[in-house]
């Protein structure tokens, strides 16, 4: 993968940078700053898969830079992978404003960086996100109006799942969570939602770390990230599938 490296602070560059060399031909490039990173990004010579993006960078922030790249035709739709110590609300959900769908808290962790990647590459296959609607009712034995009414009353669900999950996260015991997140992930691969699956999936393994324990703020952040990654995935479903919402019926 054609990979670059935005970080200021030079051991957490070269952490990063010796675990990508540690598997995979990867072809890397490192920038220290946001502009030298957004000469790089416009070069057509380096069309980047992935960017690591460090948040706190000199000059112009991390999420600046990324406003500006999503404004270039020629990067506006890279993956970006942010890094970052950053434990702040608002960081996240403007991230995901953005664009950005991967989170990982520094400093960098041999495992998180590639199952981040893994999951980048199966986007950049081509991996369905959900199976096709006729392949999944005729697998269930259902026809497709009552395969949609059984994804929407799932979605409806998770929906409410993950409201009151976001108030319970910081919980000395997430041993429940832990459980229904399990749930929710085979009823989302039951029913093709390959990608809420998947979503829920690694929900299901952040939650699992020490699930009585105190939670780090870093790690209590990353899964706001990816509960709110969840909310706009679940609204993806209806719109592909043409899901009304029930409490929007009749307006």
């Amino acid at each position: 993968m054609n990979i670059l490296i935005v970080e200021d602070e030079a051991t957490s560059r070269e952490i990063l940078l010796n675990i990508l060399k540690s598997e995979g031909d990867h072809r890397i490039l490192t920038a220290s700053d946001g502009d030298t990173a957004l000469k790089l990004m416009e070069d057509p010579r380096h069309p980047f898969d992935v960017v690591f993006l460090d948040l706190q960078l000199p000059a112009i922030s991390g999420l600046d830079l990324l406003e500006r790249v999503r404004a270039t035709t020629a990067c506006r739709y890279v993956r970006v992978i942010i890094c970052t110590t950053s434990t702040d609300s608002a960081t996240v959900v403007r991230a995901a404003r953005l664009g950005v769908r991967h989170y990982m808290v520094k400093p960098p962790d041999r495992i998180r960086v590639f199952e981040q990647l893994n999951i980048i590459k199966a986007e950049i296959a081509g991996l369905q996100k959900i199976e096709k609607p006729e392949e999944t009712a005729s697998r269930l034995g259902i026809d497709i109006p009552t395969y949609k009414s059984r994804v929407g009353n799932t979605l409806e669900s998770m929906e409410r799942w993950l409201t009151d999950a976001k108030a319970a996260a910081k919980s000395d015991d997430r041993q429940h969570m832990v459980v229904d997140s399990g749930r929710l992930k085979a009823e989302a691969l039951d029913l093709g939602l390959r990608e809420v699956g998947r979503r829920f999936s690694t929900l299901e393994t952040r939650l699992s770390i020490d699930p009585q324990g105190d939670m780090p703020e870093s790690r209590a952040i990353e899964i706001a990230f990816i509960m709110s990654h969840l909310h706009g995935e679940l609204n993806r479903v209806r719109s592909v599938l043409k899901i009304i919402v029930p409490d929007k019926i009749g307006t």
